[in-house]
């Protein structure tokens, strides 16, 4: 098999995959360094100008993430014996769908690491856990602390989830609408949040994690390595695929120096 389109089968698949790259806004760093200079209040606006009118830039200093890619490597071998007996699939695609795997659950447990980087946080009210009280007084005021960023996603651990789609709140909504984002499995009604659920286990245990997606981290995109061997003494066909890559939080902070665009809700089941 070719090695781009190894590269490209692992990579397009690890992409559909992963529960939460969607979130994160894409960044070419191609030489593994480099930094991106953001202006530290976010973009400067000003409002209602007359004719000839000179606005100034606001808050003009900048902050900047610096990447400094590593990679991730993945190791696919296909031996003799493998490719005479196959009879049911060819062995070296099911190995790149398992490699697709692997490579978005690491993905994903970057991104919550990213996430969880200097958020902004607050208690629940009441524990999701106790049926009357109602998460989504604790979301809004999440998606409040966020402005002028737009909260669309939540992140919740398996065990924050199930809780929440047993709360009194939930089971009396009808529906909360299609999700707009990639992999959600649900939406919260009136907030027009998608739901994530974390399955790499790398999220804080009783937290729910609010954000505006390509607002709250950087996904640095680097190059893809791929070398083929042949082992003479495994009798096998070696391929091995380097991804460099590599999450970034925050992009954006406030006074505190806190992820304007991320808040985590703690406390969220007892």
């Amino acid at each position: 098999m070719a090695a781009s389109d190894i590269v490209t089968a692992v990579l397009e698949a690890a992409v559909n995959i992963s529960n939460l790259y969607a979130l994160c806004m894409p960044v070419n760093v191609p030489n593994l360094t480099g930094s991106v200079p953001i202006l530290s209040a976010g973009a400067s606006v000003t409002q209602d100008l007359e004719e000839l009118e000179v606005s100034d830039i606001e808050g003009a200093t900048f902050s900047v993430v610096a990447f400094d890619l590593k990679k991730d490597r993945v190791k696919l071998a296909v031996s003799d014996e493998a490719g005479f007996r196959s009879r049911a699939g060819d062995p070296l695609q099911i190995q790149i769908q398992d490699a697709a795997q692997q490579l978005a659950y690491v993905l994903d447990q970057k991104v919550i690491n990213a996430l969880e980087t200097s958020p902004q946080t607050g208690a629940t009210a009441g524990a999701w856990s106790t049926v009357a009280n109602n998460p989504l007084a604790d979301l809004a005021t999440a998606a409040a602390a966020i402005k002028p960023y737009k909260a669309d996603f939540v992140i919740m651990p398996s065990a924050v989830w199930a809780k929440y789609v047993g709360n009194d709140m939930f089971k009396s909504m009808a529906v909360g609408g299609e999700p707009m984002l990639a992999n959600a499995v649900g939406r919260i009604p009136g907030l027009g949040m998608d739901i994530f659920i974390d399955t790499s286990g790398e999220q804080t245990a009783k937290t729910a994690l609010v954000g505006a997606s390509r607002f709250c981290a950087a996904y640095g995109k680097g190059p893809v390595v791929v070398n083929t061997e042949r082992n003479n003494d495994l009798g096998a066909a070696v391929y091995t695929l380097d991804v460099f890559r590599q999450v970034k939080a925050p992009l954006f902070v406030n006074a505190s120096s806190l992820n304007k665009a991320a808040y985590v809700v703690t406390a969220v089941i007892a």
